[in-house]
């Protein structure tokens, strides 16, 4: 008799999959970044910019922080909301932005990395750099618009590659603004890209895991399903792989 495992599907799987991956790239890359890539640290970190250049890079770093990514994101979110007649959307992207938040807020009080300024690349020495929280959002929030807009309005493939393009290019974009303001390390910024793309794949698999009546009856009804299916899959996966 099939269990609550058996309904993940291949996307959720392959997403799950690739979540995973970038978690042991993100670790990898860490332990680089504490000793071998300092000097590739060093030689990004760049004199301050030109006085009237400023203006300018303040102007474009705010494309990563959450006072315009998010509102671009609800309003992409109260579209979907509406085609669906559901609140999975909505509960969809809450859910990864508050998980990204998270995760990068703990891995930054964790890793504790010097900024820039002092020129201090050390880890565990009370600092907030590592990984970038603004590269961070533009993969995640950025993301997550190009994702919901295909699952719910059926993108076309020339439309899904040129929104796609146009995250690289803000990824691009945030990491050489962030270098030329002296904000944050090369590093950092690799780093927040790796971090978001790693929660943007846990968002999709758990979007494809989950069942698609799950918030047909409502929000809360929704939301005690969802919780009653993980604990089920939970459930399922220890008893078929119980603890040796």
């Amino acid at each position: 008799m099939p269990g609550p495992h058996d309904d993940w599907t291949s996307e959720a799987s392959s997403a799950l999959a690739l979540a995973g991956f970038l978690g042991l790239v993100f670790f990898g890359f860490t332990l680089l970044a504490m000793e071998p890539l300092i000097a590739l640290d060093a030689y990004f970190n760049l004199d301050p910019p030109p006085p009237a250049w400023v203006p300018v890079l303040h102007l474009l770093d705010r494309i990563g922080q959450r006072a315009i990514a998010l509102p671009i994101l609800a309003l992409v979110v109260w579209a979907c909301c509406r085609r669906q007649r559901s609140w999975r959307p909505a509960v969809i992207a809450a859910g990864s932005v508050f998980v990204l938040n998270l995760v990068v807020l703990v891995l930054k009080v964790g890793l504790g990395r010097g900024q820039p300024a002092p020129a201090d690349p050390a880890f565990f020495i009370g600092g907030m750099a590592y990984p970038s929280g603004h590269t961070a959002n533009i993969v995640l929030v950025y993301g997550l618009v190009v994702y919901l807009l295909g699952r719910y309005y059926g993108l076309s493939r020339a439309e899904h590659f040129a929104l796609w393009s146009a995250v690289a290019a803000l990824s691009v974009l945030m990491v050489v603004v962030s270098l030329s303001l002296n904000w944050h390390w090369f590093a950092d910024l690799i780093a927040g890209l790796i971090v978001g793309g790693a929660v943007l794949e846990l968002t999709v698999a758990a979007d494809a895991a989950m069942p698609r009546t799950a918030f047909d009856d409502g929000l809360r009804p929704g939301l005690a399903r969802g919780a009653s299916y993980v604990r089920r899959v939970a459930t399922s996966r220890i008893r078929r792989n119980p603890a040796s």
